[in-house]
């Protein structure tokens, strides 16, 4: 019996993971529910907003910006347009040579919020 244990208790560890996958265990990690495959409308308010406010404001708002944030803040529309339209928010976010990376201290954005972002940038920073 106890020989038999072991390979059984090792099955169901092996099993049990079979079916995870990123989305389904960290679904504010990539992409905040908005499907990436361009199914969706990618609008500020559903899409990019929510990334923003769980990533980036913690360091990029109003009152954390002058000490954390470099002076950068992020906390409107027109503060991550201004960033979107110069290039440096997909810069940062992908890790560019000459970007400081973005989230700092934390893991890098999901490939999916980074996707949302670029699709975002390239439909025109409408704030919608």
């Amino acid at each position: 019996m106890k020989r038999l244990l072991l390979p059984m208790l090792l099955c169901i560890a092996l099993a049990s993971c079979k079916w995870d996958n990123e989305q389904d265990l960290y679904p504010e990690e990539t992409g905040n529910g908005t499907n990436c495959d361009g199914s969706t409308a990618i609008t500020f308010s559903t899409s990019i907003q929510p990334i923003i406010s769980s990533r980036c404001l913690s360091c990029h708002s109003a009152s954390a910006a002058s000490n954390l944030g470099g002076g950068v803040r992020l906390d409107t529309y027109q503060n991550v347009k201004v960033r979107a339209d110069n290039g440096s928010l997909v810069g940062t976010v992908k890790h560019q040579s000459g970007y400081p990376q973005m989230p700092r201290g934390s893991s890098k954005l999901s490939a999916c919020q980074i996707s949302l972002i670029e699709q975002w940038i390239a439909e025109g920073t409408l704030n919608n």
